[in-house]
């Protein structure tokens, strides 16, 4: 606080902004001798890359010269000689390049000397050597000793130009390592210089800004005004007002005149002029929150009537809340806006929550019949069934044994399907409480539930390791009782029903075709049968109530066990998909949520 108190003061800021732009300065001036060195090294570097490749051009140049001399040598063809040998116009050109680039450097100018008396005299082997050539009566040992004598020469030449060339990388190398270590200490400066300038632009940009709101303490209420209820006056609907608890004035929108079923400014914005506007039920409460309000400075929210000149009643929600202005002065603001449409879709909607109530009170008695009054006759039904088999069905006749049979079977059926519409109204209406689940113990329950179909139909079922999952544990072992009942159900008659249930691990093809966006938040629980299986076109119609597609009498079912199914794993929050060939069992695919998504 005695930082910000000493910041505000001006000739406190002129002193600081005068140290900071000294150093600033200093930093500047050091970064600038800085860039001239490093533009003096990369000088020296080119320079001594420059020097390297017009020493490595003469010595191209000479080896160039003494092939072709030797090829004329052999071929006798002047065309070797042709505006190519015995020019030295390259070459001197080269020699001044040469003495222009190690003016400044006294033992490369020295070395630059040599060499040019060096390339002197290989000419002067060249034109002796030319000159033995090309006469009448050519001396072969004479001309071999000269040939071996410019060879020696041109390779004593060599050594001396690698010698002045490797000198040449070794200064090039060094100048390279000061150039970056003045690099580095230039970026440092740099560093420091942008980091020094950001500050000084943050404190006169700071200062600035305290500034600046000084001069706007003028102008605050106004502003306040237009940015707290900007957005509110230009939306269908809204109105705001504003009262000064110092002065006791109020001001009004245009839009809550509006909003009062009046035009704008039809009367002097204050309490006793809005009054009549309340609707006559709600005018006691609104008068008395607003005025306590003013007394304890609370923040207040309530919902009234306005009651306009043409008998409209329009809902209005109504908040507020206090706040000072540019003067010091306590306000309080407040919003009202039209809430009339939403109003009356809450009252619509209270009455179809009523009507839901009802309808589900009646699906509930309707449950209640099936799980226990319509299942009673026909327990009844069965027992008398069980003891006239027992008693009577031997006397009679073979079309009335038939007809028993036919009437055991049915009302065996009429007891499934009553069990199967149980379930399924269990898996809608039954709380949806999720807590850890094994599901290694689930189907363990599973299988000794279903054991004695297991062992009619000598069954083999493979089971893998499963996972822990937040799950409804009841929803979740009827899911698999289901499916493993459907699995026996189907099976072939020529065949040893065999079902696998296993974890594995969700595809990429999967997680595109089902539109799974992270495989890692999704286990995947496989049941496997070796059935009669089902054409593919037919695998999301299996999930429907009541959609059986074999009729066939030998294969017992309601069409309610995958559509129980597919309800336990919406309820999770997952998804269920199947597939499978005729005769070739079928494989149904559970995908349910990790902990995290449900």
């Amino acid at each position: 606080m005695k930082f910000l108190k000493l910041f505000k003061n001006s000739q406190v800021f002129k002193l600081a902004l005068g140290v900071a732009i000294l150093v600033v300065c200093y930093f500047g001036s050091k970064f600038f001798s800085q860039m001239q060195k490093l533009t003096s090294t990369l000088e020296l570097i080119a320079k001594s890359n420059d020097t390297q490749l017009e020493l490595e051009k003469l010595l191209s140049i000479i080896n160039s010269y003494d092939y072709s001399l030797r090829n004329y040598i052999i071929t006798k063809d002047e065309s070797y000689l042709q505006n190519r040998f015995l020019n030295r116009g390259i070459i001197e050109e080269g020699i001044k390049k040469l003495k222009v680039l190690t003016v400044n450097d006294p033992l490369r100018k020295k070395d630059i000397l040599t060499l040019e008396k060096l390339i002197n005299y290989r000419f002067k082997l060249f034109r002796e050597t030319l000159i033995a050539a090309k006469s009448n009566n050519v001396d072969q040992l004479g001309l071999k000793l000269k040939l071996k004598r410019s060879n020696d020469y041109t390779e004593m030449m060599k050594l001396f130009v690698y010698k002045v060339i490797n000198s040449e990388r070794l200064k090039a190398k060094f100048q390279n390592s000061n150039h970056q270590f003045e690099l580095q200490d230039s970026l440092m400066t740099a560093f420091l210089l942008i980091i020094l300038s950001l500050l000084i632009l943050l404190l006169s940009f700071n200062k600035t800004n305290i500034d600046i709101e000084a001069l706007k303490e003028a102008n605050d209420k106004l502003k306040l005004l237009n940015e707290s209820f900007n957005t509110a006056e230009k939306t269908a609907g809204f109105g705001h007002w504003m009262v000064n608890l110092e002065t006791n004035t109020y001001t009004f929108s245009d839009n809550l005149y509006r909003l009062m079923g009046v035009e704008p400014n039809a009367f002097e914005p204050n309490l006793e002029n809005t009054i009549k506007y309340f609707h006559p039920d709600d005018l006691e409460y609104v008068t008395k929150v607003h005025r306590e309000s003013l007394i304890n400075h609370q923040s207040t929210s309530i919902v009234f009537r306005f009651l306009t000149a043409t008998n409209e009643v329009k809902y209005i929600m109504g908040v507020g809340s206090f706040t000072k202005d540019g003067n010091g002065d306590l306000i309080k603001i407040g919003v009202n806006y039209d809430i009339t449409n939403q109003y009356k879709k809450t009252l619509e909607l209270e009455e179809n929550n009523k009507e839901l109530k009802y309808i589900n009170t009646e699906l509930e008695s309707f449950n209640n019949i099936v799980s226990h009054d319509l299942q009673e006759p026909l327990r009844k039904i069965q027992m008398f069934i069980s003891r006239l088999e027992e008693k009577e069905f031997d006397l009679l006749s073979q079309q009335g044994r038939d007809y028993f049979s036919k009437v055991r079977v049915a009302a065996n059926r009429m007891q499934t399907l009553l069990i199967d519409l149980v379930d399924y109204s269990r898996t809608v209406k039954g709380d949806k409480v999720f807590v850890e689940t094994d599901l290694n113990k689930i189907i363990a329950e599973t299988l000794l539930d279903l054991s004695i179909n297991v062992e009619e139909r000598n069954a083999v079922i493979q089971i893998g390791k499963l996972p822990t999952i937040k799950a409804i544990p009841f929803q979740i072992k009827q899911l698999f009782i289901n499916l493993v009942s459907n699995s026996l159900n189907y099976s072939q008659e020529t065949q040893i029903p065999k079902i696998s249930i296993t974890s594995e691990i969700i595809t990429e093809e999967e997680a595109s075709e089902y539109k799974i966006i992270n495989e890692e938040d999704y286990y995947k629980i496989v049941v496997a049968d070796n059935g009669i299986g089902f054409k593919q076109e037919y695998a999301e119609k299996i999930f429907l109530l009541f959609k059986r597609l074999e009729t066939d009498p030998k294969y017992s079912g309601t069409g309610l066990g995958l559509a129980i199914c597919s309800r336990i794993v919406d309820n999770h929050n997952g998804f269920i998909w199947a597939k499978s060939q005729p005769n070739e069992g079928a494989k149904f695919s559970i995908f349910l949520p990790k902990g995290d998504i449900v």
